[in-house]
């Protein structure tokens, strides 16, 4: 069994991307309880991802974990897979996306995750973007989040950002705004790599004849449980 955490519906979608390319068991643990990730202290993160890293492996026998979120990924990723035996796969852009990066390249992702990246970008005239409490905003308008139109077009409509060419997602919540952000900027090319994050769990596992999935949520007085296993069945099927 492969398990996957993050705080919201990130996660599920690279792990979306994994069940379209391989069998397997999947088990998500929606750490909704302390969503979001985006702005907390890098000792918080690490103490949240290891309880739930644990909880997996010790309720569900996983034999790989994934990291479906940019923010643990850049912060405490490697923390992580120092501290456990199992395969833990992190979720960062992959280094080519960097390379070639320009100062027509926006890099869109949270507070956490642009810091890290403007660290390691080679080239220092990439743009780069937050919004405060956006992979929130997402995870509660999962129905509807069309009413996050306003918002980006807030920003991605500013001056500054008038010449990109193209934008490359940096927090696997974005994925599900994809379409939203086309639509506000037609002319520019939208980058994602969940299929790039997929193709690298797939070398970490062996397969199966038949796939199975389970959500798990660390809080289940979450209203919109319904909505989250909905999203997934949809993305999934929604070629």
């Amino acid at each position: 069994m492969i398990g996957f955490i993050d705080s919201g519906v990130g996660g599920l979608n690279v792990m979306c991307e994994c069940q379209k390319l391989f069998d397997e068991d999947f088990i998500f643990l929606c750490d909704n309880k302390n969503a979001p990730y985006g702005n907390k202290k890098h000792k918080d993160l690490f103490n949240i991802a290891k309880k739930n890293i644990e909880y997996l492996i010790k309720h569900y026998n996983i034999k790989v974990c994934v990291i479906g979120c940019n923010t643990i990924s850049y912060t405490v990723g490697e923390k992580l897979q120092n501290y456990f035996n199992i395969p833990i796969l992190l979720t960062k852009v992959p280094e080519i996306l960097l390379k070639k990066s320009d100062n027509k390249t926006l890099f869109f992702g949270t507070k956490n995750t642009i810091k890290k990246i403007q660290q390691i970008n080679e080239n220092n005239n990439a743009k780069y973007l937050y919004i405060k409490n956006l992979p929130k905003k997402i995870d509660n308008n999962l129905n509807n989040v069309e009413k996050i139109e306003k918002i980006l077009k807030k920003y991605l409509l500013n001056k500054k950002f008038s010449e990109i060419k193209s934008i490359i997602l940096c927090c696997t919540h974005f994925y599900t705004i994809k379409k939203i952000i086309k639509n506000i900027l037609p002319n520019v090319q939208v980058v994602d790599y969940t299929k790039d994050i997929a193709l690298q769990v797939k070398k970490n596992v062996e397969g199966k004849m038949s796939s199975s999935f389970h959500i798990v949520l660390t809080d289940y007085n979450y209203p919109r449980y319904v909505e989250l296993k909905a999203y997934y069945r949809k993305h999934l099927f929604d070629k």
